[in-house]
């Protein structure tokens, strides 16, 4: 069994629940923040929230959430980027 399908529910095929929380609070806490976060994975991976993310994407944003966060914001602001 690989990492990624320990992240999965076997009933559903999204992310658990737990692994959502997880990355909720990885991701979380500041409104606009989350906003990008939700902006960026909707336009980069066709997910309408954290539980239809891919697996492997899950399990890259627990390893280093701070860079995806980046990601989400370069998408989101790029006049900000530099």
């Amino acid at each position: 069994m690989s990492a990624d399908a320990t992240l999965t529910n076997p009933a559903t095929g999204r992310l658990s629940v737990q692994t959502v929380e997880c990355l909720h609070r990885l991701l979380g806490g500041d409104a606009r923040t989350e906003e990008m976060v939700l902006q960026f994975i909707a336009h980069k991976y066709g997910a309408k929230n954290l539980f239809y993310l891919p697996p492997h994407v899950a399990t890259a944003i627990l390893k280093r959430p701070a860079d995806f966060i980046q990601a989400a914001k370069n998408h989101c602001e790029p006049e900000l980027k530099f």
